[in-house]
C-alpha cells in the first residue's frame, strides 16, 4: 500500500472517540446486510439499486423507517428486522470494533462473497466510526506468513450527495451471486481514491427523475509493485440505474494504465479516459492496423429484471464483458454470466452459468486463454496474482446452484453446488493444454451468541484433469468474530 494512503489510514486511530453512527455503507460490518437490502428491494418494499457492493445507508435508512411491517412477507420481515436492528445499534453505539479470526485446513483456489476466503488464515482487528461528515475504519490484518496489511481500511468525507473515499475495501459489481466477471472480492481490495454518490435512491431533481434510483462511482487506484509492469494504475467506474420498477441496468469500466516504462502522466490518463490510441511499437506514426488503445480496458453491461408471481419475486439477470483493446465489438466473443433466482421456504435459491472462454484477438486459430490477459500488462487484470473479477479463473465455464437463508434469530445458512470446467492453454477440440473438470459442494452456517459470531463451513472438491483419475479434496473453515 502506498505510504500516503497508509499514513492517512493510521491517522484515523486518533479520531476514534465518542461520536455517533458507524459505516456509511451497508455490509462493510456484516456483508449479509447487503443481501437483506436486496431481498427487500426484490419484494418491492425498497426502491434502490442493489447490484453494486457496498451501497450507502443514506436513503435506505429513511425508507426503512417508513416501511410498515404489519403485513410484510415473512422472508422480507426477517431482513427488515435485521436491518432495523443494525440501525438501532448505530444509534446507541459510538464505535464498532471487532476481532475476527479466520482459519481453513488449506488455502482455497476459489473464494466466495461471504463464505470461504482465499487465504488459509487471517487475524483481523478493526474499529469503525463516523464523525460528522467524516467516516473511517482502521483494519489491521495479520497473515500466516508474518505479513501485515490494512485491507478494508478507509477514510471518507461526505460532500452533499457525494462521498470521497481513500482506502481499500471489498467491492462486487454485478447481479450474480456466485461471481462477478469484472470486479469482485476474489482478490485483495485495491487502494483507491473514489468519488461515489452517497445514496442509491431516486434523485429529487426533476432533470434526473427518468433514472429512477441510481448510483455512480469513479475510482483511481495503485496496483502492486511486484507486477510485470510495476506500479501500474487502475481506473474503475460503475453506473447503475432503475428506470423502470424491477429493472436495474449497470455499466462498468476498468482500465489498467501507466507503470514503469508506460505513459504515466496526467495527460496520458486523459488519453486513457478518452479512448485515444498509440502505435504499438512506440513510434509517432504508424499504419492504423498497428494502433492500439492506451491502457488495457474491460467494459461490462449487466441487467436484472425482477417480477412477482403469487407474491414470490423472480429475478432474471445477466452480465456481459468485452475487452476494449479490440477495435471491433464482437458480441459472440464476450465473457458472460446469466442467472435466475427466486425464493423457496424463506430462502433465496439461484441457478447461474458463467463463461470466460474468450478467443484471442488476431489469432490465426481459435486460441483462448485471453480473458483477464493483456499484451502490454502481462500480469493481466489481477492483484497479487488473483483475478479481480471471476473467482473461477480465466477460460472457465461454471454452472452453480445455491440456496441462502436468513433466520429470524440472526443465523445464516448458505449451500451451493458448482460444476466448473477450466480449459487451460488452448482449444479442447485440438486437445491442447489441460482441461480440468471440478464438481464442488460447499456450505456454511453462521450463528450469533451475544457478542460472538461464529461461522463454520466446508468445501468438497472432486477434480479430474484430462482423462486422468479423480482427486478429492475436503476443506473445512471457520470464522470467529468478537464485537468489542
Amino acid at each position: 500500500m502506498p505510504k500516503c494512503i497508509r499514513f492517512s489510514l493510521l491517522s484515523l486511530s486518533l479520531l476514534i472517540s465518542s461520536y455517533s453512527s458507524a459505516s456509511p455503507w451497508v455490509g462493510t460490518t456484516d456483508p449479509q446486510l447487503h443481501y437483506d437490502v436486496q431481498i427487500l428491494s426484490e419484494f418491492g418494499y425498497l426502491r434502490s439499486v442493489t447490484t453494486t457492493f457496498p451501497i450507502p445507508w443514506k436513503g435506505i435508512s429513511e425508507q426503512l423507517s417508513l416501511v410498515d411491517t404489519t403485513n410484510m412477507h415473512p422472508t422480507a420481515l426477517v431482513s427488515a428486522n435485521r436491518l432495523k436492528h443494525y440501525l438501532t445499534l448505530q444509534k446507541h453505539k459510538d464505535v464498532f470494533s471487532s476481532v475476527t479470526a479466520y482459519g481453513a485446513s488449506q488455502r482455497s483456489r476459489f473464494a466466495s462473497f461471504d463464505g470461504q476466503q482465499g487465504e488459509k488464515g487471517r487475524l483481523n482487528i478493526n474499529s469503525e466510526t463516523h464523525i460528522g461528515r467524516f467516516a473511517g475504519k482502521i483494519s489491521v490484518n495479520f497473515e500466516p506468513n508474518g505479513e501485515q496489511n490494512f485491507d478494508q481500511s478507509y477514510l471518507a468525507y461526505q460532500l452533499g450527495d457525494w462521498n470521497l473515499r481513500l482506502g481499500s475495501i471489498d467491492q462486487w459489481w454485478g447481479p450474480s451471486h456466485s461471481n462477478s466477471l469484472i470486479l469482485s472480492n476474489n482478490a485483495r481490495p485495491i487502494p483507491t481514491l473514489a468519488l461515489s454518490r452517497s445514496k442509491t435512491t431516486a434523485s429529487t431533481s426533476p432533470w434526473l427523475a427518468f433514472l429512477g434510483p441510481w448510483y455512480a462511482t469513479a475510482q483511481v487506484g495503485q496496483l502492486e509493485d511486484s507486477r510485470d509492469v510495476p506500479d501500474a494504475k487502475i481506473w474503475a467506474s460503475r453506473f447503475t440505474m432503475q428506470p423502470l420498477a424491477g429493472l436495474e441496468v449497470g455499466l462498468s469500466w476498468l482500465a489498467v494504465w501507466g507503470g514503469d516504462g508506460q505513459p504515466d502522466r496526467m495527460n496520458d490518463f486523459y488519453r486513457v479516459l478518452t479512448f485515444q490510441k498509440r502505435c504499438s511499437d512506440g513510434s509517432e506514426e504508424c499504419d492504423p492496423s498497428m494502433e492500439t488503445h492506451i491502457g488495457s480496458h474491460l467494459a461490462a453491461i449487466d441487467a436484472k429484471y425482477t417480477f412477482q408471481i403469487l407474491h414470490h419475486p423472480i429475478s432474471l439477470y445477466g452480465q456481459y464483458v468485452d475487452e476494449g483493446d479490440s477495435s471491433e465489438f464482437n458480441v459472440s466473443n464476450q465473457a458472460n454470466s446469466v442467472g435466475i433466482s427466486s425464493y423457496i421456504s424463506g430462502g433465496k435459491i439461484y441457478l447461474e452459468n458463467s463463461d470466460t472462454n474468450v478467443s484471442c484477438d488476431d489469432a490465426i486459430v481459435d486460441v483462448t486463454h485471453c480473458y483477464y490477459e493483456s499484451g502490454t500488462y502481462s500480469s493481466g487484470y489481477r492483484y497479487y496474482t488473483r483475478e479481480l473479477g471471476n473467482n473461477r479463473e480465466t477460460d472457465a465455464n461454471m454452472t452453480s446452484m445455491g440456496y441462502l437463508k436468513h433466520f429470524s434469530n440472526g443465523d445464516v445458512f448458505e449451500a451451493a453446488i458448482r460444476y466448473i470446467k477450466i480449459n487451460d492453454g488452448g482449444s479442447e477440440e485440438q486437445q491442447t493444454g489441460l482441461t480440468e473438470k471440478i464438481t464442488q459442494l460447499s456450505g456454511y452456517y453462521q450463528t450469533v451468541w451475544g457478542n460472538w459470531q461464529v461461522k463454520l463451513g466446508a468445501v468438497v472438491d472432486a477434480s479430474k484433469v484430462n482423462q486422468q483419475g479423480t482427486e478429492n479434496e475436503f476443506t473445512v473453515f471457520s470464522e470467529i468474530k468478537y464485537s468489542l
